[in-house]
């Protein structure tokens, strides 16, 4: 059994990694972006869908055949580095028009990077969301000036934006929500007027998904990650789009399957737990009668029969092979003492729900 559990959930990560996989190759597409831009990024609020993949930079499609150049936005370098920095990578990393500062002789850029976390409370080390878009933004600012030298020109700094979109483990009172994180003047002494865009350049937007859909964004994205081709066909046309259509039908597979694995591991912590449920009912009977009959008796009855204390640490000695012990159990000083040693609660009903 541990052995299939192992080889379980190998296969069960293997997948997962091809869904991630999947959605970030989606991700890359002009017409999946650009809702998500439309919807966070003040320099497009004004604009129709339709306008934002076209501000989305031709100079960063790839030289593709003419039916894919109209679909699907070339990544910049993922991965950045220097010799005493830490190698990062992007998930998806491009560059699209400022239409408030262009013109037809001048066009500048955001840079913006798009990122999809699923771990909004990541661990091991443990660190805030924010603290890793900052770094992310503050990173593809020091790019775009490479080495610096004497002859530096600071001007050619261009607005950058690092939009995460966050999806699991949101604590509930940040959900729905959608955050954005820049650099404001504030006068302490006096009032200097400077142009916004000379210190607007660092943004970070922070979309944390919940259950709630009657707003564009969480609605938009909540059709892309259930693979809804109907819901996204609201917000950007894909019908004619073999590239989306293709990424949305692999992803759709791929969540398929990892549903059908979380059915059939469910599948198994419900024989496992019949069978502790199933040494409670046999403990009536004795307990070593009650070990071989609560087991096959669990099978059918357990998911019926409420958890038992007495069944969990019954569970810990057989899996320890302390059998012996067994025959302490009806003196209640020595099962308390086995209580402590297994850390199980009796004043605690939840302890008998402990995955042993």
């Amino acid at each position: 059994m541990k052995k299939e559990t192992e080889i379980g959930i190998a296969a069960a990560e293997a997948i997962g990694s091809k869904y991630d996989e999947a959605c970030k190759a989606l991700f890359q597409n002009k017409e999946i972006i650009a809702p998500v831009l439309k919807e966070v990024v003040p320099e497009y609020r004004n604009y129709t869908v339709k306008d934002v993949i076209r501000f989305i930079d031709a100079d960063s499609i790839k030289d593709l055949p003419v039916d894919d150049i109209s679909t699907r936005a070339d990544r910049l370098s993922t991965e950045m580095a220097s010799v005493s920095d830490k190698l990062i990578r992007y998930d998806t990393h491009f560059k699209a028009v400022n239409p408030l500062l262009s013109n037809e002789n001048l066009c500048i850029h955001l840079h913006i990077d798009l990122e999809v976390q699923n771990n909004y409370s990541p661990s091991n080390p443990s660190y805030p969301i924010i603290k890793r878009g900052l770094y992310y933004v503050a990173r593809e600012i020091s790019s775009q000036l490479g080495i610096l030298t004497e002859r530096t020109n600071y001007d050619e700094l261009q607005k950058s934006y690092s939009i995460w979109i966050c999806n699991e483990r949101i604590p509930k009172k940040l959900q729905n929500t959608v955050t954005m994180y820049s650099i404001k003047k504030s006068d302490i002494i006096g009032v200097a007027e400077e142009k916004a865009e000379d210190y607007d350049l660092m943004n970070v937007i922070i979309i944390r998904r919940g259950e709630k859909k009657d707003v564009p964004i969480f609605d938009y994205l909540s059709g892309v990650f259930q693979c809804d081709k109907n819901k996204i066909s609201e917000y950007v046309d894909i019908e004619n789009n073999e590239t989306v259509l293709k990424g949305v039908n692999h992803m759709s597979g791929l969540g398929a399957s990892i549903m059908r694995d979380a059915m059939r591991q469910g599948m198994q912590q419900g024989i496992q737990q019949g069978i502790q449920q199933g040494m409670q009912q046999g403990m009536q009977q004795g307990i070593q009668q009650g070990i071989q009959q609560g087991m096959q008796q669990g099978m059918q009855q357990g998911m019926q029969q409420g958890e038992n204390l007495l069944a969990t640490l019954v569970s810990c000695l057989v899996k320890d092979g302390r059998l012996n012990d067994l025959d302490r159990i009806s003196d209640e000083k020595a099962r308390k003492l086995l209580y402590q040693e297994y850390h199980l609660d009796e004043s605690d009903s939840l302890a008998a729900s402990r995955d042993v």
